[in-house]
């Protein structure tokens, strides 16, 4: 019986490496399979049980990235000290909580905590028959080798509620999730239909003729006593490399604040839909430093002056459906206005 375990458990592993795919069924399930080791302080009918390695399945329902739903099967073949041959079975339905998430880069460690209860049985050669009633808990740690698939470590006391008595199980297998790892874009698209910076959503005067410096709320600021400028600069796919032919507004920008020394600008990098939510963030950082680069080592500009902020995916300015839309999105932005008198 172990013997077949073992293969079949085996199998299951190479067979979930093979399909950890984004290609795979997405539903909200973890399978899993390895090998473990029974440290037991059973006694049955007056025999004591002799430790014993055990290949396991099993299976997660996972809620959400912090909890899942779990059921474990082992079977294992022991002996009785001066007893006879027997076989191991239990299983085990219960909960896990995990730190962490699935979604993200790979080579994530995710820790998790582990309690349930179930059963396990021992079956001497037909010479008897032990059935106890069991509750579990324990911890260990996932370690993500990808958005799918896992290793886990853990232990776990097994602890017979018949006897009063509590074995322990280590373990060490593969897993694979089955669940979505994408993260959709949730933020809404920018509207402005007067066309003066200010999302409708937040523009408190709209319908502003084109070209009316405005502030913060989409309302005309005073002409004469008002000194604006707004940088864009687009970049190519996965790209952080400033192209030359923004070089000139780049100047203007490092003149405007040479002339304004006392303003702080916040230099905020973006990008298109494309990739996962955590690497944009990574890359729209990425593009605002180097914004920031340009305006001090050719400029002279002070660094302390320039807060690069990256904000990924989340601020799309078109639509990610297409090229253009997504050519639009991967932007760096930056827009001053200041009150003076001369």
């Amino acid at each position: 019986m172990k013997k077949q375990l073992i293969a079949a458990t085996a199998a299951a592993c190479f067979s979930l490496a093979g399909i950890a795919t984004p290609a795979a069924a997405e539903v909200p399930i973890t399978l899993k399979g390895g090998v473990g080791y029974w440290f037991f302080d059973h006694e049955v009918h007056g025999y004591e049980t002799e430790d014993t390695e055990t290949p396991f399945v099993g299976l997660e329902y996972v809620f959400d990235d912090n909890w899942a739903a779990e059921v474990l099967f082992a079977d294992a073949d022991t002996n009785f000290k001066d007893g006879p041959d027997a076989d191991v079975t239990t299983w085990q339905l219960g909960g896990r909580y995990y730190w962490g998430s699935y979604i993200g880069e790979p080579m994530r460690v995710r820790p998790y905590l582990a309690l349930g209860g179930g059963q396990i049985k021992f079956d001497a050669q037909n010479q008897f028959d032990d059935v106890d009633t069991t509750v579990n808990g324990g911890g260990g740690v996932r370690w993500m080798l990808s958005d799918r698939v896992g290793m886990d470590v853990e232990g776990r006391a097994v602890h017979s509620t018949d006897n009063n008595e509590t074995d322990f199980l280590v373990s060490a297998g593969l897993n694979i999730y089955l669940g979505k790892v994408a993260v959709a874009a949730a933020s809404a698209q920018c509207v402005d239909t007067d066309t003066d910076g200010v999302c409708d959503d937040k523009d408190r005067c709209p319908g502003t003729a084109t070209g009316t410096r405005v502030d913060v709320d989409g309302c005309p600021l005073p002409v004469a006593e008002v000194a604006s400028i707004k940088l864009k600069v687009n970049f190519a796919f996965d790209s952080t490399k400033v192209e030359e032919r923004y070089f000139t507004d780049l100047k203007e920008l490092a003149d405007f604040l040479t002339r304004f020394s006392d303003l702080q600008v916040n230099v905020e990098g973006h990008t298109d839909s494309v990739g996962s939510e955590t690497y944009n963030k990574n890359l729209s950082q990425r593009r605002a430093q180097a914004v920031v680069d340009v305006l001090v080592n050719q400029h002279g500009i002070a660094r302390g002056r320039l807060e690069p902020i990256g904000f990924g995916e989340s601020q799309p300015v078109a639509s990610n459906d297409t090229a253009a839309g997504r050519a639009e999105n991967r932007r760096v932005m930056a827009t001053l206005e200041v009150q003076y008198k001369e």
